[in-house]
């Protein structure tokens, strides 16, 4: 049981510090994820820590390799309609 960080990873280093089990390590080219540390917050909190406050939508999978924090999760707008909104930025 651990989350993993991609290589969409910004190096923000806003998700080690609110760890509670300490998993979260600085690396390059992006931070990593201890898998022997890392509880996916079960027992600590209802939802994953780092991903509530990750700036990058699907920068850190689940155990199953699903993004936690999935496109849409910041903004509470679908791609689909971000994608439409954007075109109609650019065509105006």
């Amino acid at each position: 049981m651990a989350v993993k960080i991609i290589e969409s990873c910004v190096n923000c280093y806003a998700c080690e510090p609110v760890c509670p089990s300490k998993a979260i390590y600085e690396a390059k080219p992006h931070f990593l994820v201890n898998s022997k540390k890392c509880t996916e917050c079960e027992g600590d909190f209802p939802v994953y820590q780092c991903a509530s406050i990750c700036p990058i939508e699907g920068a850190i999978l689940n155990s199953l390799g699903e993004p936690i924090n999935l496109p849409g999760s910041l903004t509470g707008i679908p791609p689909e309609r971000m994608a439409e909104a954007m075109a109609e930025l650019q065509g105006h």
